[in-house]
């Protein structure tokens, strides 16, 4: 059956580049106070670095040490008002709205491989490996799920439906019309997907074979804390908050690691450790999505992930370590489509790499 590709004729002032959508930056007024600022719909920033005119402000904001990136970019003509007319560099700073390429760093590659796994009109799921970003994000732009998909189906209105970690591999569902993304983000947002991950850890205390418990915690992220701060339900209880967080935990099977297999600690990431002894390969089914669920329900049970870099301690940064990525894989999503009505459900063809390396 011939793939199919859908697209729509919306276009912005510029267009995507390799897949990678133009930056929209709304600019402060020169010498406008905060109040009026404020006051403007929609609310303009305030902070202008004492620049009057658009090159410096950018220079000012972004690149301060370094004029000539930004300046070129005006030379190419690549700084654009909403109606797509060129910018220039002595344009004087007005409040106005402005488009333009962002920058990008020397990013390091990441091999990839991302084969469909279901697609109709409306909806595009691919199998996502580790180490490859959803979308961009800090330092990885051009090498994002979205962008390489983008380019590859030939579809600029490509969105990502929800998102996986980089480190997670496993179903990503990308609406493929503007028209789709609504349906499928509130199914996602209003939780009528039941989600499915495997994790292999360290074994859960009294939790057996084909055995399952119910795991429920306060949940709450910092901005600027790489970690999660978590209260169990025992202990959010004794003071006076609810919990937010629930997953069901099953023990699928326990096995030890073939003699040899891998070495005793990472030679790419010094502070990873490779795992020894009894490990758990587990079923992971998440009641609710808050940030690092998964992984930090399983490191307040004393079983952290194989191969995380966040819990039970941050290490340092590293290059990704090949023989271990993290052991977390998003298996299925299940749903009622919210166009069709058909029941629809999407698996994974990866394997976590622990289990196959058993004894």
């Amino acid at each position: 059956m011939p793939r199919r590709v859908t697209r729509s004729l919306k276009t912005k002032p510029l267009p995507q580049r390799q897949g990678i959508d133009p930056v929209c930056l709304l600019l402060p007024r020169a010498g406008e106070s905060a109040e009026e600022a404020a006051a403007a719909q929609p609310p303009r920033p305030t902070e202008t670095f004492g620049a009057e005119t658009v090159l410096d402000y950018l220079v000012a904001r972004f690149f301060p040490h370094e004029r000539a990136p930004i300046a070129a970019r005006f030379e190419r003509g690549e700084v654009v008002d909403d109606d797509g007319r060129q910018v220039s560099a002595g344009a004087p700073l007005a409040g106005q709205q402005i488009w333009y390429y962002r920058q990008l760093g020397d990013e390091r590659p990441v091999p990839f491989d991302m084969p469909v796994l279901f697609e109709d009109d409306w909806v595009l799921a691919i199998d996502k490996p580790h180490f490859l970003p959803t979308t961009p994000n800090g330092s990885f732009v051009l090498h994002t799920a979205l962008a390489k998909l983008r380019v590859r189906e030939n579809n600029p209105d490509l969105i990502p439906i929800h998102r996986l970690d980089r480190l997670t591999a496993g179903v990503v569902l990308f609406a493929k019309t503007p028209e789709a993304r609504a349906p499928f983000q509130t199914m996602f947002q209003e939780r009528f997907v039941s989600k499915v991950y495997e994790a292999v850890a360290a074994p859960i205390e009294r939790l057996g074979e084909g055995e399952s418990i119910e795991f429920s915690s306060r949940i709450t992220k910092q901005h600027g804390n790489l970690q999660v701060s978590q209260l169990t339900a025992e202990a959010a209880e004794a003071a006076g908050l609810a919990t937010n967080s629930r997953t069901r935990i099953t023990c699928l099977r326990e096995f030890s690691l073939a003699s040899g297999v891998l070495p005793e600690t990472s030679s790419v990431n010094p502070e990873l450790s490779f795992p020894r002894g009894r490990l758990a390969h587990l079923r992971l089914e998440p009641h609710t999505g808050k940030t690092h669920q998964l992984r930090a329900h399983l490191w307040a049970l004393s079983s952290p992930i194989a191969g995380d870099v966040l819990y039970p301690r941050v290490l340092g940064y590293h290059p990704d370590e090949p023989l271990l990525p993290l052991q977390l894989l998003a298996r299925s999503v299940s749903f009622e489509h919210p166009v069709t009505g058909e029941a629809t459900t999407i698996t994974s063809q990866r394997q976590l790499k622990l289990t196959q390396l058993s004894a």
